[in-house]
């Protein structure tokens, strides 16, 4: 169980940085398509993707500390993402991977507070 709870910090952390970097460079279009359906500002793309690659940088940190920071910052950006996708009226099938990551997020950090007692 330890085990398949490092992979799956490590493919989330992972997988945040990606996606966060994609959005400096310009190359996450599924996500920019989404925010300008909201009419979000476009600094407001930026912020996600700074907060998505620290989030992830800071999950596949060693410290309890750094990771549980990590997923609570993931966490809130699933929340956002779940929030915009109920706004725009999305199709149920958007909702599934940002909630099971924000499950996955909240039990993080839960995990990690309960090792610090």
């Amino acid at each position: 169980m330890k085990r398949l709870r490092i992979v799956l910090i490590w493919v989330i952390g992972i997988s945040f940085i990606i996606i966060g970097f994609l959005k400096y460079i310009n190359l996450d279009e599924m996500s920019k398509n989404v925010f300008d359906r909201a009419n979000y500002p476009k600094w407001f793309f930026y912020a996600v993707g700074t907060i998505e690659f620290v989030g992830g940088i800071l999950l596949l940190m060693t410290a309890a500390t750094s990771r549980r920071l990590g997923s609570i910052l993931i966490g809130f950006v699933m929340l956002g993402a779940l929030g915009t996708h109920y706004v725009l009226k999305d199709n149920y099938s958007h909702f599934i991977l940002p909630g099971v990551i924000f499950l996955l997020s909240v039990l993080m950090s839960l995990d990690f507070e309960s090792k610090r007692r």
